[in-house]
Parts: C-alpha cells; sequence; structure tokens
C-alpha cells in the first residue's frame, strides 16, 4: 500500500469510499443511500465521466451504485476522522534514520577531572554528594568541572545540537555545570565557530559604516554608470538601458541597445562628453566596462573610473534609486490604454520628463541645475518674469540638501553596526556570490582570504585568486573578520 501514499487526495477519498461500498454492498445495491465526505472536490464530481486512468476506474466501479455525495466539513466529521488517522505501524528497518543518543562527557571523564582538579581541594563550601562534587546556587546544585573540561563540553553541545547559539548554548549547560570562565567560553566558542560563520545568515556583527564618494561640488565631477536589463519584446528588438547621471546636478542620460558591451558605453560616454567635461565614473563591474577597450577609451580622455564591490550594487546607490523611478515611470506610460509606442521611446520622454522633475533630494529639477532652464509649470508669459541669476546660489543649496540628506540616511544605516579596521595580512570571509544566484543549501561565505589592500575604510583588495583586481575588492560589509583575527582591531560601537 505504501505506493498509494503518493496518491492525488481525490484519488485515496474515492478509494475510501469504494471500500466502504463494496464491503457493504449486499445492503446497497438496489437501494439509494448517501455518503457523506470531508473531502469538497468530490461533492459536485460525476462519477460518470471518466478522467484520468485510474480516477476514471474507481468512478465507474462506483457508477453501479445509486448514491449522492454530500460534503460534510472535516470539523464535523470527527467519527471518521478519528479512525482515519489510526496510525498502520510499519516495521523501520533504516538503522540510518534511528535517533542516537550520546553522552557528550561520561561520568568517569567528570570523576578524573575531579581528581586532577586543585580547586575543588581549596574550597571547603562545597557539597559532596554521589562521589560528585557540586557547587550550591540558589535553584540547584551544579556539577564542578575544570576549564578544559568545560570547553569541550561545550564544542561537543554546540556540535551535536546543531550549532546553536549563545542563548540556547547557556540554556543547555549552566543548569548543570559550573567552570571557571563558563560564560566567556560559550560565547567565544560560538563566535569561532567556522562552520557557523559559513553558513548562518543571524547572529553575525553588522560591520561597516555608510559612506560616501566624493560629494560632488561641481556638474559632472563625478558620475555613475548602470545598466537596467529585461525590455525585449515591447515592441522593440532593443532589451537594454544604460543609464550615465550625475552626481551634482542629478540629470541624467539614457541610451537604448540590444547589447550591453564596451561599445555601447563608448558611445554614451561620448554623447555625453560633447557638451561636459567628466572627471570621475563610478560604476559596477560589468564586463563592457571593466574590458581594456573602455578603459583606454577612458585613459585617452583622461576620465578617471572608480569600480564599485563585489555584489554590493548599493555602492552605487544614486544609480541604482534612479533605476527603479525610471522603470517604474516607463512601466506605467506603456501601459497606459491605446499606447502603441515602442519602449524606447518612451523610456527617452520619461528621462526627460525626469530632468525636468524636482527632485526630493536637491528640492531641484536636474535641468536647472545644469541648464538654467525654468522647468517650473507656470505660463510661458510668467516664466519671463522670473529672477534666472541665481543658479549658483540654488546650487549650493541643492549641495547642501544632499549632504543633509546623507548624514540622515547615514545616521539610520549606522545605528546598528560597527567600524572594524582590517589590516594587510588579516584573513576574512567573503559573500558567496549574489544570494539570488545561491542554491538554498549553499554556504553563505567562503574563505578565508588574505587582505591584500585597503582602499579606503569600506573598501579592501582580497585575494581570492581572481586575475583581474577589480573583481576582488570588496565592500566591507561583505567581509567577516576570521576567528584568527585580533578582538583589538574591533571598534567600540558607534
Amino acid at each position: 500500500m505504501t505506493h498509494k501514499k503518493r496518491k492525488k487526495a481525490i484519488y485515496l477519498e474515492c478509494m475510501a469510499i469504494k471500500g466502504a461500498i463494496k464491503y457493504w454492498q449486499h445492503w446497497l445495491i438496489g437501494r439509494h443511500f448517501k455518503v457523506f465526505s470531508d473531502h469538497k472536490p468530490l461533492e459536485n464530481m460525476n462519477i460518470k465521466t471518466r478522467t484520468d486512468e485510474e480516477l476514471g476506474d474507481l468512478t465507474y466501479y462506483l457508477s453501479q451504485f445509486d448514491f449522492e455525495l454530500i460534503y460534510y466539513p472535516g470539523k464535523n466529521n470527527l467519527e471518521a476522522d478519528c479512525l482515519s488517522r489510526n496510525p498502520v505501524l510499519e516495521p523501520d528497518n533504516d538503522i540510518n534514520e534511528e535517533l542516537k543518543v550520546i553522552n557528550l562527557i561520561t561520568l568517569e571523564e567528570i570523576l578524573e577531572d575531579q581528581k586532577q582538579n586543585k580547586d575543588i581541594n581549596l574550597n571547603k563550601r562545597l557539597i559532596f554528594e554521589n562521589n560528585l562534587y557540586y557547587k550550591k546556587t540558589k535553584n540547584n546544585n551544579k556539577i564542578i568541572l575544570s576549564e578544559r573540561l568545560c570547553k569541550h563540553l561545550i564544542q561537543e553541545t554546540h556540535k551535536n545540537f546543531c550549532h546553536i547559539g549563545i542563548s540556547q548554548m547557556q540554556n543547555k549547560i549552566l543548569p548543570y555545570y559550573t567552570a571557571r570562565n563558563i560564560i566567556e567560553n560559550i560565547k567565544k566558542i560560538c563566535k569561532c565557530c567556522e562552520i557557523c560563520l559559513k553558513n548562518k545568515s543571524r547572529g553575525q556583527d553588522k560591520i561597516g559604516l555608510m559612506s560616501h564618494l566624493g560629494p560632488a561640488r561641481k556638474p559632472f565631477e563625478i558620475v555613475s554608470i548602470d545598466t537596467i536589463g529585461g525590455f525585449g519584446g515591447s515592441r522593440s528588438t532593443k532589451k537594454y538601458l544604460h543609464l550615465l547621471v550625475d552626481h551634482f546636478t542629478r540629470f541624467a542620460y539614457i541610451l537604448t541597445s540590444r547589447t550591453q558591451n564596451t561599445d555601447d558605453f563608448v558611445k554614451l560616454t561620448e554623447y555625453v562628453l560633447k557638451d561636459h567635461d567628466i572627471q570621475m565614473i563610478l560604476t559596477d563591474q560589468y564586463p563592457g566596462i571593466n574590458s581594456k577597450n573602455f578603459k583606454r577609451f577612458l585613459e585617452e580622455k583622461n576620465i578617471t573610473v572608480i569600480f564599485t564591490g563585489v555584489n554590493s550594487p548599493f555602492s552605487n546607490g544614486l544609480n541604482e534609486r534612479l533605476n527603479q523611478t525610471l522603470v517604474n515611470k516607463i512601466r506605467c506610460a506603456i501601459n497606459e490604454k491605446n499606447n502603441k509606442y515602442a519602449w524606447t521611446t518612451i523610456a527617452h520622454d520619461c528621462i526627460n520628463k525626469y530632468n525636468e522633475t524636482e527632485h526630493t533630494v536637491t528640492t531641484f529639477s536636474p535641468k536647472y541645475l545644469l541648464k538654467n532652464e525654468d522647468t517650473s509649470v507656470l505660463p510661458k508669459e510668467l516664466k519671463k518674469n522670473k529672477n534666472t541669476n541665481r543658479l549658483e546660489e540654488d546650487r549650493m543649496t541643492a549641495f547642501k540638501n544632499s549632504i543633509k540628506y546623507h548624514e540622515y540616511n547615514k545616521k539610520l544605516y549606522d545605528e546598528n553596526r560597527k567600524q572594524y579596521n582590517f589590516n594587510i595580512g588579516d584573513e576574512v570571509y567573503i559573500e558567496n556570490g549574489n544570494r539570488l544566484n545561491r542554491k538554498k543549501l549553499d554556504e553563505l561565505r567562503i574563505g578565508p582570504y588574505k587582505i591584500l589592500r585597503k582602499i579606503s575604510n569600506s573598501m579592501y583588495e582580497v585575494n581570492t585568486g581572481h586575475k583581474k583586481s577589480e573583481t576582488n575588492l570588496f565592500h566591507v560589509s561583505k567581509l567577516t573578520p576570521s576567528p584568527n583575527t585580533s578582538d583589538e582591531d574591533i571598534i567600540v560601537d558607534i
């Protein structure tokens, strides 16, 4: 019958009805009767209609009887439910599934440990009972262990109970045992467990405070480049939208294309360079940007490029936020009724509207801060009377607003985080790729690897073995210090 356990519920319910009717058939043949079932799909099922092969065979057998199916909720069907819950005990000879009960430390080990424990002989207040020494406490008497045996007990308990945390370890051990530095050793062993460091998603200290590139004090001192994919099929063969945004004015440029290779990023950059001088580009590590050809192009234009850390899109936060805004605008526009334009046309219209909209951080529209053009919704006649000589003053206000907004976000972000200073040669664990690409049971962190270079307080180069140095750059929030790293490196909580 074990193969029937894998059948669908409706098949099993029909099997139960067939079994009951077959047992009482000598009373039921030629008579109209009712069948009560707590399986709702059976209520309106036409038993004379064959569905799938196996269910059809059952319904064909039942069709010779004159009865009606009535749905009876499970909460009211207690008698039948009671019988159906009675387990059928089957022999299980699988040794691997048997629960293994072991003693983490034996009585002999405790007795031998207490014989060699010099502290016990010096303390006359202890309780001696059943050949064991106990320490009297308010709630109960605790067995005395040496620090050496206590560490062994802590390690075995932590391992055998699936790497439980500090609080659970204390609840497991402290009611029965006492030893010197027992709480400190529980904390240390739990925090230094390599298996926990690699596989637990919780329990690790959050390190790394929010930092700020720049800030930019004039237009195109710093710009960001990013790519948004997944646009294919909306009345266009192009799939990608490449985005360049100025950090100071928040003015944005876009380029739509079928690919995301070097030529696309060169074309976008050259379009901006026609009217402005770019000094620095902040970007994620796209193959097209991290290529020799694009780096050579930037070197010829005297443009510095800074790559964000591996799997750290938040380092390019200004672009990431604008990505969401732009995609929302395009989605709204393309799903309006009677809209027959390609998404590429709509995207250019949306970016123009964005540049003419007052930014929530700077409080000015990007187009005004860059080109000194009035983008208000006033009639043209009234715009002429506006004072247009306040651009520099408004730019300074926009800069101060950006700093104020960053400081507010930094306060929230840093609230439960620590600053950690890694040194060259320190060993760290790094995040195992992007969490969206990991399998459920893959390790969360891999390592340990050594720190090769400190680039800034938030960026480090780690020796992961990759040839390109950019692929070895990691944000400090993606690093977890190895237990071998000295605790003296940790700075007090902010």
